[in-house]
C-alpha cells in the first residue's frame, strides 16, 4: 500500500522524534541555555542591559542579548519550543521504543539454532545429563522458566526493563514542571518599611498565563538583626497575612531558609534596608529624613542623612549597625564629630533641641508562585527511584537439548562477569555432584 506525500512526512517527523539521539541533544541544550541563564541576569530592564554589555564588544552586547531573548531565557519562545519538542521526544520514544521492548522482554523466546547460541556473549557446552539439574537450580534462583521438549528460556530483572520508562517519564514530569513554572509563576522583589501592609506590585518575572492575587495584603509587623561578634548572623521579619477586612489570618516569623506559605505564595526574606529617621524638633516639630547607602573604601556599609532648613545644612547623621545602643554618630554642618547617640537620647545643637525617636528600617521580601514545583519534586523523586531500579540487570539463559550435549547460552544487560560467575557456579555444582 503506497503512502501519500503527508503519511510519509508524518512517518518521518514520528521515526525522528522516537530516536533517542534527538531526545540526548535536546536535552544538552536545555540544560545548556539553563546553564545560561544563570549567568546572564534575567528580566532586568533594558538600562541594566546597556550598561552591563555595552556596544562596544562586537558581538556580545546588550543588542544580541535582546535579539535573542537571552534576557528573559526560560520564557522565550524558542526555549519553551525546545521543551515542548523534548517532551514528544520522550512519549514518542516510550510508546514506539521502550513500551515494545518491555512486552517483548515478558515474552519467552526460544532458540533451536546453533548459530544463535554461539552468538550470544556467554556459551557453554554441557553434558546432556545435567539438563534436569540446570532447570531445577535455575527456578530456585528466582528466573522464569519456560520449558518446551528439549528447549528451555528463563529470565529474571524484568523490573530493569520498566526503567527506561520510568525515567522518561520523571523528564516528562520534570518538563511539565518546568512549563507551569515559566508559563503561570510569578517572582516579586518589595522593600517593606517596618508598620507597613504590602501586595505584589514590583514584578521582576512572570509568564503568560501569571495570574496575580490582588487580594494577597501583608504586613511587616517587626524587623530586627542578630549579630554573631562584627557580622551578621541572621536577620528576621515578623509577617501577618491580612483578609479584606486588614484582620490577621496568619502570622509567622521568616528569616533566610525560613520563608512563610499562604495558599500557593511563597514569601521569602531577602534583603533588609534603613530609609529613615524620625526625629522631634524642639518638642514641637516631628521631621522625618531619609537614608542614603553608601558603601565606604573598606568595603563597610553605612547610612547617611542630613537634617535641613532653608537649604543649610544643620546637622547630620551616620549609622553603622543595628548591633549597639548608641550606634547613631552626628556632625555638624561642618561635617565635625560631634558625640555617638542613641533613640530617644535628646541633643542640643545649635540652639534646637532633637530627639531621635525612631530608625526607620525596611525589609526586602520575594514574593513567589511556582505552581510546577510538584512536579519538578515528582520528576526527581521518580528519576532517583527509576535509577535505582536501572541497576538491576536483565538477565536471560537459553537452553537446547541435542543428542550429545546441552548447548547453554545466557546473556546480561548490566553485569556479564556477575552472570558468567554465576553460570560457572551452576556448572560447578553440577560438576561435583557427578563426582560424588
Amino acid at each position: 500500500m503506497n503512502l501519500n506525500p503527508k503519511q510519509t512526512l508524518t512517518k518521518k517527523i514520528i521515526s525522528q522524534l522516537a530516536d533517542l539521539r534527538l531526545a540526548i541533544i535536546l536535552l544538552l541544550l536545555i540544560a545548556l541555555f539553563s546553564a545560561l541563564g544563570t549567568i546572564i541576569e534575567q528580566n532586568k530592564n533594558l538600562n541594566f542591559y546597556k550598561l552591563a554589555y555595552p556596544d562596544t564588544v562586537q558581538f556580545w552586547n546588550w543588542k544580541t542579548i535582546y535579539y535573542l531573548q537571552l534576557d528573559k531565557i526560560y520564557q522565550a519562545w524558542w526555549y519553551i519550543l525546545l521543551v515542548i519538542t523534548l517532551g514528544c521526544s520522550l512519549i514518542t520514544c516510550t510508546i514506539r521504543t521502550q513500551y515494545p521492548s518491555f512486552k517483548i522482554a515478558r515474552k519467552y523466546l526460544f532458540f533451536t539454532s546453533l548459530k544463535k547460541f554461539q552468538k550470544l556473549p556467554l556459551y557453554k557446552k554441557v553434558p546432556k545429563k545435567g539438563f534436569s539439574f540446570l532447570l531445577k537450580t535455575i527456578t530456585t534462583r528466582s528466573y522464569y522458566l519456560f520449558y518446551k521438549k528439549a528447549n528451555a528460556y528463563a529470565y529474571t530483572g524484568l523490573i530493569g526493563k520498566i526503567a527506561p520508562i520510568g525515567i522518561h517519564f520523571s523528564l516528562l514530569f520534570l518538563l511539565l514542571g518546568i512549563g507551569v513554572s515559566s508559563s503561570t509563576g510569578y517572582l516579586a522583589q518589595e522593600m517593606v518599611v517596618k508598620g507597613e501592609l504590602f501586595h505584589i506590585q514590583n514584578l521582576s518575572n512572570f509568564g503568560y498565563f501569571s495570574y496575580f492575587p490582588q487580594t494577597l495584603v501583608g504586613r511587616v509587623n517587626n524587623f530586627w538583626i542578630t549579630y554573631q561578634q562584627n557580622t551578621i548572623e541572621q536577620f528576621f521579619s515578623s509577617i501577618s497575612i491580612l483578609d479584606k477586612h486588614y484582620n490577621s489570618q496568619k502570622t509567622e516569623v521568616v528569616f533566610v531558609n525560613k520563608p512563610l506559605k499562604h495558599s500557593g505564595v511563597t514569601i521569602y526574606q531577602t534583603d533588609w534596608n534603613l530609609v529613615g529617621i524620625r526625629l522631634l524638633l524642639d518638642n514641637k516639630f516631628y521631621v522625618q529624613i531619609p537614608l542614603q547607602q553608601t558603601i565606604t573604601n573598606n568595603k563597610q556599609t553605612i547610612w547617611s542623612g542630613s537634617l535641613v532648613s532653608k537649604s543649610q545644612q544643620l546637622v547630620s547623621f551616620v549609622i553603622q549597625d543595628l548591633k549597639s545602643n548608641k550606634n547613631i554618630w552626628v556632625y555638624n554642618s561642618e561635617g565635625i564629630f560631634l558625640e555617638k547617640t542613641q533613640i530617644d537620647s535628646p541633643l542640643l545643637i545649635n540652639k534646637h533641641q532633637i530627639q531621635i525617636l525612631d530608625v526607620i528600617s525596611a525589609t526586602g521580601l520575594q514574593i513567589k508562585q511556582d505552581s510546577g514545583i510538584l512536579f519538578v519534586y515528582l520528576g526527581f523523586f521518580f528519576l532517583m527511584l527509576s535509577i535505582i531500579i536501572n541497576t538491576n540487570s536483565y538477565v536471560e539463559i537459553w537452553i537446547s537439548q541435542t543428542k550429545t550435549c546441552l548447548h547453554l547460552a545466557a546473556k546480561s544487560t548490566k553485569d556479564p562477569a556477575k552472570l558468567e560467575s554465576s553460570i560457572f557456579q551452576m556448572l560447578k555444582m553440577f560438576h561435583l555432584r557427578q563426582i560424588d
